[in-house]
């Protein structure tokens, strides 16, 4: 045979063996990075649910755990730089396995659990710093380990496969935090309790280290053989030149820029505008959406559209009601309806809705103008690096200075100007294909734009109307929240009241009226709710009636106590004990004691049964007042919380669970655990009478008091079908419950 014909089959068998070869270290490479992505964003509500418990179950709790998660991912990303710029071929590897092993071990040996060493003392005023403290301990190095996979991989990736763009696997660790993203609520959650899903994330981990570590030598190997890295491929940025000072301030502002945008549209939306249960899910969504259109198909990226539709949304937000009433009118005429048949526009679902559209093209914006700034692959570890320390800067901002600066979600007008001003910058670039000075064409638009926002979001402040029929007496935001303080009806003496909120949700009211002042048949406390029912049943029946409240709001409760009797009441928000102190009169005008304890309820109720011995305090009512708005404290509501509140009751005691929620259905759950606790029930339900300032009250009240049962029937007055349907829903405890199950 003629050797050249050997010689030319032998190469191309190495050819084919090559190919194949390179096939298998994509796809190895592929499913690292995907699996790390998948992991780090399943790994954030898992967690997040171990310690909700501790931490008051406060929507806080996953914006601190946020703050860590992205602090924490820029670590990994810096670790990343380091190890790739500073570190050889030989000692990248050797320090990559070390950290492979030892996050690994910790994982097999904790399986991410936090330990009850970690516990909180549960009278923290703000508890941050133990949040991060115990996020540390218990998910820190597997979390920095996973953190920079993506930056590392991809740079080995570009070393060893000689100028293929690894700007694609970007897109790709994106897509795996979506997946995991949506999965968890909808799949994991519904299928598995928190035990069982650190389990099978611990085994992923140990998975995934195998698979990275693999990854890791053939990426060593590889550089041995190819000790030149070679230059990037022509789908990405060609130059290899340093990258100028104005595209790394690019790098760093354009991130910072959209994390800060996202944490402030999903707290205006989710506590100011619709407090629906789980809505976070949507920004979050968008935010990682805006990632993978940048990254793997920018062809959907339409810079003036885009832009330009993001300008236009954020002058119509800044003034949303307004604009709706005249957009409204403006279509019913075009419709041809009379007034008395309008087209209603201003709801909540629009608003949220115009919101997170504006949200998601800012997001694209800001994240495909950064990729198109990407670099040559040599500077890849840089470029990732300045992209998360922008992202860690927005969190800071929203979760730390903000509301040292503000009392209200002040950072999101700003952020709105910030994106008007960057939407304008793009459409200057695109208007300049037809010239220098076409570009200048955006000027207007973007100043009028920038000026509109300001006049309507920021302005002069007006000076106080001291005829106007509502004033604002409070106003204060923290960790828990915004909370304020509302002077309502100041015109009409019969019905002049002072109103709590917390955001947007009535958490308390009382009138002005000397001789109003104590009457408590207002707001949730109306003559037949079921609250009423069983504080007044038991002080009737029983002097020195002990009453306990886990919920301060306005204090309201302390208004039917007499002499003799005690009261005893839970807050977790300092804020708010100051405020029922100082704007209302029902703890000081109270006849008989009453202690505020400040905490989680839930810790101090588990705390005081360790200190009477499991007496505790032998309640004749125990109202769990916590349950409105979005943000359900479902550690109160789980069969180990149940337990404790049975040990502070007396045989005979009543729990008042005030299950009042526009978008849950809680009874079920009560139900099942008042059954699994060997207590009967029955519930009340009244509709809202706003003639009189009462609103609409669901309770479900749990007690073994037969007399108390036969003279209080199950009362459903004008109940909505959505709370008639039969659920069946499992037992609630600390490791599994979920929220979709009761889902209206």
């Amino acid at each position: 045979m003629d050797s050249s014909l050997v010689a030319k089959a032998a190469a191309r068998s190495a050819a084919d063996s090559s190919r194949s070869e390179s096939t298998l270290v994509i796809l190895a490479y592929a499913v690292t990075i995907f699996t790390s992505a998948f992991l780090l964003f399943q790994v954030q509500p898992l967690i997040s649910k171990f310690i909700l418990p501790w931490f008051g179950g406060s929507p806080a709790v996953w914006t601190a755990a946020m703050l860590f998660f992205q602090v924490v991912l820029f670590g990994g990303y810096l670790y990343a730089h380091l190890a790739s710029t500073y570190l050889g071929p030989r000692a990248q590897l050797g320090v990559h396995w070390g950290l492979l092993v030892a996050a690994a071990v910790a994982v097999a040996a904790t399986q991410i659990t936090p330990g009850d060493a970690l516990k909180p003392t549960g009278k923290e005023s703000s508890p941050l710093a133990h949040i991060l403290l115990v996020l540390s301990a218990s998910v820190g190095l597997p979390y920095f380990t996973l953190s920079s996979t993506g930056p590392l991989l991809q740079k080995w990736f570009s070393d060893a496969l000689g100028g293929v763009s690894p700007y694609r696997l970007f897109a790709l660790s994106n897509v795996g935090s979506l997946l995991a993203l949506l999965s968890y609520p909808f799949f994991f959650e519904v299928y598995w309790d928190v035990r069982q899903q650190a389990l099978m994330w611990s085994l992923g981990f140990v998975l995934f280290a195998a698979c990275c570590a693999l990854c890791a030598w053939w990426t060593y190997r590889a550089r041995q053989l190819l000790p030149i890295p070679c230059a990037g491929g022509s789908d990405f940025s060609e130059a290899h030149a340093a990258p100028a000072w104005w595209q790394r301030a690019s790098w760093l502002a354009l991130p910072a820029l959209a994390s800060l945008m996202f944490l402030a549209v999903t707290n205006e939306v989710c506590q100011n505008v619709a407090a629906v249960p789980l809505l976070w899910i949507l920004p979050l969504s968008l935010y990682l959406l805006s990632f993978i259109v940048a990254f793997d198909h920018p062809r959907w990226y339409v810079r003036p559209l885009c832009a330009g539709g993001a300008i236009v949304l954020a002058v119509y937000l800044s003034n949303f009601d307004d604009f709706s009433e005249q957009l409204g009118a403006a279509l019913t005429r075009l419709a041809g309806r009379d007034e008395d048949n309008p087209i209603v526009l201003g709801t909540w679902i629009e608003q949220s809705a115009l919101y997170f559209l504006d949200l998601f093209l800012i997001c694209l914006v800001c994240h495909c103008e950064l990729a198109a700034l990407r670099p040559a692959p040599r500077y890849l570890t840089s470029y990732y690096l300045s992209m998360s320390l922008g992202g860690a800067i927005g969190g800071l901002l929203v979760n730390l200075v903000a509301p040292h600066l503000f009392d209200t979600f002040f950072e999101l007008p700003l952020g709105m100007l910030a994106a008007v001003a960057v939407c304008g910058g793009a459409l200057a670039v695109w208007l300049r294909r037809w010239g220098q000075r076409a570009g200048w064409g955006a000027v207007p638009l973007a100043a009028g734009a920038l000026a509109a926002v300001a006049w309507w979001q920021i302005g002069w402040p007006a000076p106080p109307d001291p005829q106007a029929d509502r004033a604002t007496l409070y106003r204060g935001r923290n960790f828990f929240g915004l909370v304020a303080v509302e002077h309502r009806s100041r015109n009409d003496p019969e019905w002049e009241n002072l109103t709590f909120l917390s955001g947007h949700i009535v958490h308390g009211r009382q009138f002005v009226r000397a001789d109003k002042r104590q009457d408590t048949n207002i707001a949730y406390w109306g003559p037949k709710s079921g609250c009423r029912r069983a504080l007044e049943f038991k002080l009737r029946q029983k002097p020195g009636c002990r009453i306990g409240v886990v919920g301060l709001g306005v204090g309201t409760i302390a208004g039917f106590a007499r002499p003799g009797d005690y009261v005893r009441m839970y807050e977790i928000n300092p804020e708010v004990i100051e405020i029922a102190q100082r704007y209302f009169t029902f703890l000081r005008e109270c006849p008989a004691p009453v202690d505020i304890v400040l905490g989680d309820a839930r810790l101090q109720l588990e705390r005081e049964l360790e200190e009477t011995g499991g007496r505790g305090q032998q309640f004749d009512v125990l109202c769990l007042d916590a349950f409105t708005g979005d943000a359900v404290p479902t550690h109160l509501l789980t069969s180990e919380a149940f337990a404790i509140y049975k040990q502070h009751l007396k045989p005979d005691g009543i729990l008042v669970c005030n299950i009042t929620n526009t978008y849950l259905d809680l009874y079920p759950v009560v139900a099942k655990l008042a059954a699994a606790h060997g207590l009967k029930h029955t519930r009340i339900y009244q509709p809202r009478d706003l003639d009189r300032l009462v609103y609409r009250t669901y309770f479900v009240l749990v007690t073994n008091d037969e007399e108390f049962l036969a003279q209080t029937p199950e009362e459903l007055v004008d109940m909505p079908a959505s709370f008639r349907v039969p659920r069946h829903v499992p037992l609630w405890t600390d490791r599994y419950h979920n929220l979709f199950q009761v889902l209206r």
